[in-house]
């Protein structure tokens, strides 16, 4: 998006960040870039949130008698039986290609051998469905998006997925496309994409 011009929310955009508003900004911003595709910055989506009132609720602060984690402790905490000693693995360390469900959009996360920009870590999660995308079609175009054409997002196999664009992509949620019969689910993708064309070249011409 050029500089100086504001990213215009879609209804499904405005949907997620007001469902998951009380996530740490760094957390929510990665989220909504990787759902939706895009590259908004932290203090954008900051802005944004703090706008309409959703705050994370968090202050930073101690509550009146609370105790800081380390009360009673006086310098280097001293290594003990359930210490880990070097080189020893958690046992509750993900391997590659762990997969789980997220439960704020429920999207299949897989981790994969990609540095994590907010911890440092060498391995993150991802969206399965873009991680597959990818291998075979290279990164998703900024403004674009990935949608399961069955409406189902367990079903990550690429012949369910179509990388469209974010009109299109609220063109077909308007029109409801998942909520057709399968019988017409393909003629509503059609048809959706023709008006946002339909759209976009009424745009054009009146401009020219």
């Amino acid at each position: 998006m050029p500089k100086g011009v504001c990213h215009q929310y879609t209804e499904e955009q405005k949907s997620f960040l007001k469902a998951n508003y009380l996530l740490p900004r760094k957390e929510l911003t990665a989220l909504f870039n990787s759902k939706f595709g895009l590259e908004q910055s932290q203090p954008a989506i900051s802005a944004y949130c703090k706008r309409h009132g959703w705050l994370t609720g968090r202050t930073g602060c101690f509550e009146k008698g609370e105790l800081p984690w380390n009360t009673g402790t006086k310098g280097v905490c001293k290594p003990n039986s359930g210490s880990f000693k070097s080189g020893q693995v958690p046992h509750n360390k993900k391997t590659l290609e762990h997969e789980r469900i997220c439960t704020k959009d429920g999207y299949i996360l897989i981790n994969v051998a990609e540095r994590n920009p907010h911890t440092g870590a060498d391995t993150r999660y991802r969206p399965k469905h873009y991680v597959l995308w990818e291998k075979e079609n290279g990164r998703v175009p900024k403004g674009m998006i990935l949608r399961f054409i069955d409406g189902n997002k367990l079903n990550c196999q690429l012949s369910n997925l179509e990388c469209v664009s974010q009109s299109v992509n609220l063109r077909m949620n308007q029109n409801r496309v998942n909520e057709l019969p399968n019988e017409l689910m393909e003629t509503g993708r059609l048809l959706s994409k023709l008006e946002v064309a339909a759209f976009e070249a009424g745009n054009r011409n009146n401009q020219a």
